[in-house]
């Protein structure tokens, strides 16, 4: 009998070798207050293009054919957004391809993107209010990530806002092999704040701005004129997601504005964000623990600790505002005032008289019953 070559089990070992090192998925799941899922995202950090297409099927569909007009309603906001911010009124036809697009072949898409937006706009607006940057601009990450913290682009932008390393450095970003702070939602909501100011402040318009943001400063420079200084007179000279960045921001604008109009199912109850530099490096399930935040809700805004660690002295965030999901921190005082255990004292009544819950004196105090000893000291969170 010949002796079997080792070679002959490769085909049977291998497929099963192959799976049990390949990395498995992970997934974020994160639910609404009735205890629904409201989000699932497929691994910490899917490589995946801003999903969508430059010209989808939708939009093909449409060339060459008679595309319905806007109604009164629609005719109004589009002027007066044109006039708040200084665009001239766009072309119709381009922002209603989009409108339809977003509403049929990407409805999919646009509805988790809207659904998503509730974790990061409020702290998106009150940081460009503080830039005094136009609110409306607060939903540009619907085009650039569908508001996906773990977005990462074909060119190795990544974030809500989509920065290829050397613009988020520019920007004050840090990028190393513990964090990405592109996929941090503050500090990235910060870089884009600055960068679109300084964009506004260089061409003076939003339409070009809103351009450059996508393609670059440089992109615009070159094509604008004493003849062309507009972003639909330059639009046929640009790239392809240059061309269509401008009339996508009026349609994200419109359906914004009335989610419901367009048949959306949308979630509007928002979160808030607090910002917190940590004194010491911290794993992400320490810091979920000690503010009684959901692990992975609290994962989803930290995108940004590539390791679910925080180092020393980096700022992590902090939501709130959904009560279902986040628990409110119990916060414990700095200063504290001693107190005499009394004959008679229980610790429901001094919980009464210093109106500090139990829980808090007995974590204080390190007591792990409810028995106290009359004459004990206690200390009391003041405040």
């Amino acid at each position: 009998m010949k002796k079997k070559s080792w070679l002959f089990f490769i085909p049977i070992f291998l497929p099963a070798f192959l799976v049990s090192c390949s990395p498995k998925k992970k997934e974020i799941t994160l639910y609404n207050e009735d205890g629904k899922t409201a989000l699932i995202l497929k691994d910490e950090n899917p490589k995946m293009v801003p999903p969508l297409p430059l010209f989808d099927k939708a939009i093909a569909k449409l060339e060459g054919k008679e595309i319905p007009d806007f109604d009164k309603e629609e005719e109004e906001f589009i002027k007066y957004e044109a006039l708040r911010i200084g665009i001239d009124v766009p072309n119709k036809r381009e922002v209603k391809k989009y409108l339809i697009s977003y509403t049929t072949k990407n409805k999919k898409y646009f509805e988790t993107s809207l659904n998503r937006s509730k974790y990061f706009v409020p702290m998106i607006k009150k940081i460009f209010s503080e830039y005094s940057l136009p609110e409306e601009l607060a939903y540009l990450p619907i085009i650039e990530s569908g508001f996906n913290p773990y977005a990462t682009s074909s060119t190795g932008a990544a974030g809500i806002w989509q920065f290829v390393p050397s613009t988020g450095r520019r920007f004050g970003l840090k990028i190393n092999k513990y964090i990405d702070e592109r996929r941090d939602p503050y500090k990235s909501t910060v870089a884009a704040a600055k960068y679109l100011k300084y964009l506004y402040e260089y061409f003076h318009r939003w339409d070009l701005a809103i351009a450059a943001y996508n393609c670059g400063e440089g992109c615009i420079r070159d094509k604008i004129s004493k003849k062309r200084k507009n972003f639909w007179s330059i639009k046929h000279k640009l790239p392809d997601q240059t061309r269509e960045y401008v009339p996508r921001f009026f349609a994200v604008a419109l359906i914004v504005r009335n989610p419901a109009k367009y048949g959306f199912n949308t979630q509007y109850k928002y979160y808030y964000v607090k910002r917190k530099i940590l004194k010491r490096t911290a794993h992400l399930k320490q810091v979920s623990y000690k503010y009684s935040v959901d692990y992975n809700l609290l994962k989803f805004y930290n995108a940004h600790l590539l390791h679910e660690k925080a180092p020393k002295g980096i700022g992590i965030n902090i939501p709130v505002g959904n009560q279902t999901v986040v628990i409110k921190k119990v916060k414990y005082q700095q200063k504290f005032i001693k107190y005499r255990v009394k004959k008679g004292d229980t610790l429901f009544s001094i919980s009464k008289k210093f109106n500090v819950p139990i829980e808090h004196i007995k974590k204080v105090n390190k007591i792990d019953g409810n028995i106290i000893s009359t004459g004990a000291i206690l200390k009391i969170p003041k405040g």
